[in-house]
């Protein structure tokens, strides 16, 4: 989890939320927000930055602008700054579709990561897990995962975003843990891994709505996902050993919790022993309130308290 002075959720309501990352505070649109009252107005005055969408109704990752400083001083928020979660640390921008670095909600998905690789290492302490991230944006899970132990092939199309989870391995100090950092197609890739019979000990997906790859070629979640599981499903090393995983999380509108755990249930291996369990991502603001921030199917070779 993140510590409270790295990020909090504020505020949210009518379509937008406010969010606190380190000392910068950013108002952005939310989707999961319409049809809910602002609850704390005055805390709306405090924003460093907000996004406004080309299109209204938008949520991030939209096309549109950051409106910046609001005639404040207290911190630049055109300039990068970091953000921590535990031994990682995220350097932080004002991304051109309203993302800034991270996706917080993902914060117990790493954390449950490194329980996995720790009960793997502990079965075979000289023996690294292998695990794939893929979609892995600016490398969140990646970090996870290497500070635990593993060895990690990161994948994402974009050559940019991949050198910013380089850069985040930089600044936390651990360039040097065993990260093959990949611009690829996460398709291809996986299809080529398959064919040449590689294995993983675990498998993180968090695929895009809509995305594409270096070349171009569109990932289409409805049309695209089946088929990327099941390759995922394969790429499962076929030794059990506990603490095995996969991990899929997405905001697909439509594509609800029930629909993650079928899709990961059809795909794990029979071998070994395990459930899937299935979470809502949520942020959870200082009064307690919720905000839906898309759903996490994972299964693993053990169950963990």
């Amino acid at each position: 989890m993140f510590a409270p002075d790295q990020y909090q959720l504020l505020d949210f309501g009518a379509g937008r939320k406010l969010e606190r990352f380190a000392n910068t505070v950013i108002d952005r649109p939310s989707p999961a927000a319409e049809g809910c009252k602002v609850a704390h107005a005055d805390l709306w005055e405090t924003a460093t930055a907000r996004f406004i969408n080309e299109r209204p109704g938008g949520g991030v990752g939209s096309k549109g602008a950051w409106e910046e400083h609001f005639g404040r001083s207290s911190s630049e928020a055109g300039e990068p700054w970091v953000v921590r979660h535990g031994a990682a640390a995220f350097e932080m921008k004002l991304g051109a579709s309203g993302n800034v670095g991270l996706f917080p909600e993902q914060d117990t998905n790493w954390d449950w990561i490194g329980d996995q690789i720790t009960v793997l290492r502990a079965t075979a302490p000289n023996d690294p897990p292998r695990v794939l991230n893929l979609f892995a944006y600016t490398g969140g899970a990646s970090l996870a995962a290497a500070l635990a132990g593993a060895e990690v092939t990161h994948v994402d199309s974009s050559g940019p975003t991949v050198a910013w989870a380089k850069a985040n391995a930089a600044t936390s100090g651990v360039a040097h843990l065993p990260i093959k950092w990949l611009v690829e197609d996460a398709m291809k890739f996986v299809g080529r891994e398959v064919r040449r019979g590689n294995r993983y000990d675990g498998i993180i997906a968090d695929p895009p709505t809509y995305g594409h790859g270096p070349k171009g070629k569109p990932f289409k979640f409805r049309k695209h996902l089946d088929a990327l599981m099941e390759m995922c499903g394969e790429l499962i090393n076929p030794n059990p050993a506990a603490g095995q995983f996969l991990l899929f999380s997405c905001h697909a509108l439509g594509f609800g919790l029930a629909d993650a755990i079928s899709t990961v249930s059809s795909v794990v291996p029979e071998h070994a022993a395990g459930r899937v369990t299935g979470h809502n991502m949520c942020l959870t603001a200082g009064d307690g309130r919720t905000l839906d921030a898309g759903i996490a199917a994972r299964w693993t070779a053990v169950t963990t308290s």
